[in-house]
């Protein structure tokens, strides 16, 4: 994100400096990031290339020792959309929007019972962003189904930002790649 900002020209390289040193910091004396050094010879015209040293931000560290406990904001319903990608074809239920994550429900139906642990053996991967620059990681994902019917939920995370009026969740397989659009607002 601190990229984004120097490049918008909002920004200065030196803030973003310290910005990406301090929350390497932090993160490293919270135990969420390991530093392994390696060593190589490498020549910039003869100047000397140094990182920023950094320091603890006490409210990133009480963050990630502490998170807040997630609120629900709306839940979109997506009734009446369909989603295909490889194998994968599904009715969308819905889109919860929490205050830290996204939860997409899907279900897909006419799943023979005997072949549910297939199903979820399927490779595919999801990606996600928003109109605001947000970038969602796939998460935790797991359903339950019977009587030909499975129901998945798919979690993403961070929650959006409030700016967000648009969500983007992509999903690739071998078979494909789908992309559906989500209003937020």
């Amino acid at each position: 994100m601190a990229t984004g900002l120097v490049a918008a020209g909002t920004l200065s390289q030196e803030d973003a400096d310290r910005i990406l040193a301090d929350l390497d910091v932090t993160l490293q004396r919270s135990g969420w990031l390991k530093v392994v050094h390696a060593e190589a010879a490498a020549s910039t015209s003869g100047t000397a290339v140094a990182r920023a040293v950094g320091t603890e931000r006490p409210e990133w560290r009480q963050a990630i020792e502490e998170p807040p406990a997630p609120v629900l904001r709306q839940v979109v319903s997506l009734a009446g959309r369909t989603f295909e990608v490889g194998e994968l074809t599904a009715d969308l239920v819905s889109l919860e929007v929490w205050s830290t994550f996204v939860v997409l429900t899907l279900a897909h139906s006419g799943v023979d019972p005997r072949r549910m642990r297939e199903h979820f053996a399927l490779r595919t991967d999801w990606r996600g962003w928003d109109d605001a620059g947000t970038q969602y990681r796939g998460g935790g994902g797991g359903g339950s189904g019977s009587h030909g019917l499975l129901v998945e939920r798919r979690t993403f995370e961070p929650g959006p930002p409030a700016e967000a009026r648009v969500l983007t969740l992509a999903a690739e397989s071998p078979g494909g790649r789908a992309t559906v659009v989500i209003p937020l607002g």
